[in-house]
């Protein structure tokens, strides 16, 4: 044997002082890796009814459908054509609210008088309170807060919602904050409308990490520079505030 040559009692005490992490010629070399279980992804489920403010849920949606591992879910009480806010754009639910009992994060978009009347329709009140037992986020955007209030979600947290709408959060028991966006724990809440993207972005960084967040934000290019100082209350000209009637105690129809 010349001296290049490693007995197999040599290979052995290798593989004893290395722990035994090598094979030695055995039956498990031609065994197959046991297959590693595919991850579930995180489901993220978006409330539709009639009458929801449709940038509410496609500024969110926009975003975190780009993001790998995330399948986003429309749900509503029925997969009818329903109408927005302002009677022209219309969309409809993939999968009804009978057929979802779990989801990961619990997206519930606003509207005016129609938030309100989904608000206090047992059938979807029942759902929400039933899937947020089992929601790691349960989020309102714009007065989607106010739906989370109403139903007794957000009693002594902190929230923001449509400036407009401020008064009513104390109604169910929240706490008023003022700022773009709110977490308390497991609830998250925007202020109005287009600030929904602002809350998914710091969203799917909490659930991933900030790479992936901004990936999200570069997708859709997000990029915001307005022509003018007016997207909230405290920056907005009075004149301006005035104009859209300023803050009011309920939206019309509310109960």
């Amino acid at each position: 044997m010349s001296k290049n040559d490693i007995s197999r009692r040599t290979f052995n005490a290798l593989i004893l002082a290395a722990g035994g992490s090598l094979a030695v010629g055995s039956a498990h070399a031609d065994q197959a890796e046991p297959e590693k279980a595919e991850a579930r992804p995180t489901r993220v489920t978006i409330l539709l009814y009639p009458g929801t403010t449709v940038l509410d849920w496609i500024g969110p949606y926009e975003a975190l459908h780009r993001v790998d591992g995330v399948e986003v879910v429309l749900a509503g009480k029925t997969t009818d054509l329903m109408k927005s806010d302002s009677g022209i754009v219309e969309y409809k639910a993939n999968v009804p609210l009978s057929e979802i009992d779990y989801t990961d994060v619990l997206i519930v978009p606003g509207g005016a008088k129609e938030m309100m009347t989904a608000a206090n329709d047992p059938e979807i009140a029942d759902w929400i309170k039933a899937i947020d037992e089992t929601s790691q986020y349960t989020v309102g955007i714009c007065t989607g807060a106010l739906f989370l209030a109403h139903v007794g979600l957000l009693e002594g947290r902190r929230a923001t919602t449509y400036w407009k709408f401020t008064p009513m959060l104390a109604g169910g028991g929240a706490i008023y904050e003022d700022a773009r966006w709110v977490r308390d724990g497991k609830y998250w809440t925007s202020a109005g409308v287009s600030a929904g993207i602002d809350l998914t972005l710091a969203l799917i960084a909490d659930l991933y990490d900030d790479e992936t967040a901004m990936k999200a934000q570069l997708g859709i290019e997000y990029d915001p520079a307005p022509p003018f100082n007016a997207g909230s209350v405290s920056t907005a000209p009075q004149s301006v505030v005035d104009a859209l009637g300023g803050a009011v105690e309920n939206p019309v129809g509310a109960n």
